[in-house]
Formats: C-alpha cells, structure tokens, sequence
C-alpha cells in the first residue's frame, strides 16, 4: 500500500510539473544553459497557421490543430552564442528538442538556419487553443513542412539541447 501510494505521488508531481511548463531552457555543448521564458517567448514576431493537419509515420490522419501560433525555432536560437571561431563549424551542429516525457526530435543546424523547413519549424505558443484543451502544457514544437508532421510534434517542449557531432 505505502509503494502504491508513493508511486501514485510521483506520478502526481510529474503530472503538474508537465501542465505547467511555461519556460525553455536551452543547453550549449558546454552544459550552460539560458532560460527562455514564455514572456519573452511570446514578445517575439509570432508566426501563424490557421490550421495543421497532424499524420502519424504511417500517415494516418491522427488531428487537425487551429489557429496556431508560435515564434521560429530559429529566431529563439540566433543569439544562442556557441562560440565557435568560424561559421563553417557550424555545420557540425545539431540540435535535440525535448518534452517533459522525454520524447526527442533532432534537426540539424543546416536544417534550421539553410533549409525551408526551418522557415516553418514553430515553438507553439498556444496549444492550449490549438488544441481545443486537449493537450496540456503551455508550449509544443511543430514542423509543418514535414510530410509525418506528427514525427517532430514535440508536446510540452521543455529543453533545447545543442550538441556537435564528434567523429
């Protein structure tokens, strides 16, 4: 009984912390980390999409998301100083989005900053809305412009993580 209620507590205390995630913190190779906050975030130019057809890897229809908004991925990370002495090291670059649950997605820098998907890769703002109250949590991830859209939907993003690729 005392294991089960123990549990039941965890259980709890993930579950509120996972509803109330309005801040995003961002993690450079070198472990230092800035906190984003959903303030700042949503002082930001604010992009929208009326709606998004969400698909599974399989692409099955799963939901239709409305009235969207967020900022860029890559306006967030263009201040994101990552210290390198030449622009072609950034290359070397990828970057892990991380939910409250652990679920990760990857882009890599040249995806984000070279590519039209990063003209579209949101940090939703309002998914609450978008949603209809479905999903909890203040922010999510989305890249439009990917054909399984629901592969890279990051729900309740937490962290950005930026990591160079070490051969």
């Amino acid at each position: 009984m005392k294991s089960t209620i123990t549990t039941f507590l965890i259980l709890s205390c993930m579950w509120l912390r996972a509803q109330n995630v309005k801040n995003i913190d961002i993690v450079t190779p070198d472990n230092k980390k800035t906190t984003l906050t959903f303030e700042k975030l949503t002082g930001v130019t604010l992009q929208s999409l009326d709606r998004l057809r969400i698909y599974n890897h399989a692409g099955e229809y799963r939901s239709t998301l409305k009235g969207v908004k967020g900022a860029l991925l890559k306006n967030v990370l263009t201040d994101m100083a990552l210290g390198e002495e030449s622009p072609k090291v950034l290359s070397e670059y990828y970057i892990v989005c991380i939910a409250t649950d652990g679920y990760k997605v990857v882009f890599s820098w040249n995806e984000l900053f070279n590519t039209p998907i990063g003209d579209n890769v949101l940090v939703v703002t309002n998914i609450k809305e978008a949603t209809n109250g479905k999903q909890g949590g203040e922010l999510a991830l989305l890249s439009p412009e990917d054909i399984a859209t629901g592969r890279r939907y990051v729900k309740q993003l937490q962290t950005i993580r930026f990591f160079r690729v070490n051969l």
